[in-house]
């Protein structure tokens, strides 16, 4: 007979001892705890960074109304002034439309997308026209720029 055929006793399998079942459920938890601080920690400054933003596209959409061409430029980033134009007024003034149940604001770090009325392609794909904003310091900026869906 081969070594290959011979039918060797084979081990019994092993139980994981109580003592490291223990220490994985631990650890788990420990995880899954820190994982929970750390999203509700996320949520709730986001919540407060849209909270900011809805602030300042208010006064965007004050100063459209008005047309005060000043005051729109001063809520322009100021790295994007220089490009700032009538074309970039007319596009934020067309598309600025007052926030409601179907709006959204999404929060990248120190970027953000307005949706003033968000669509859906397809049924589950999001869409809709959406307007760029920018973190300078701890206040927010629109950059102009208009992404027409």
């Amino acid at each position: 007979m081969s070594p290959s055929t011979l039918d060797l006793p084979l081990a019994p399998p092993t139980k994981p001892s109580k003592r490291r079942s223990r220490r994985i459920l631990w650890v788990v938890a420990v995880v899954l705890a820190l994982l929970t601080v750390a999203i509700g920690f996320t949520w709730r400054s986001a919540n407060q960074e849209r909270a900011r933003i809805q602030s300042r596209y208010q006064q965007l959409r004050a100063a459209l109304n008005a047309g005060d061409t000043n005051a729109v430029l001063a809520l322009i980033a100021p790295r994007f002034r220089n490009r700032f134009d009538s074309h970039g007024f007319t596009m934020l003034d067309g598309f600025a439309q007052p926030l409601g149940p179907r709006s959204a604001i999404m929060v990248f770090k120190d970027e953000a997308l307005v949706w003033p009325e968000r669509t859906r392609h397809f049924v589950v794909i999001p869409g809709g026209d959406t307007i760029e904003m920018v973190r300078v310091g701890e206040d927010w900026f629109f950059t102009g720029e208009v992404h027409i869906d």
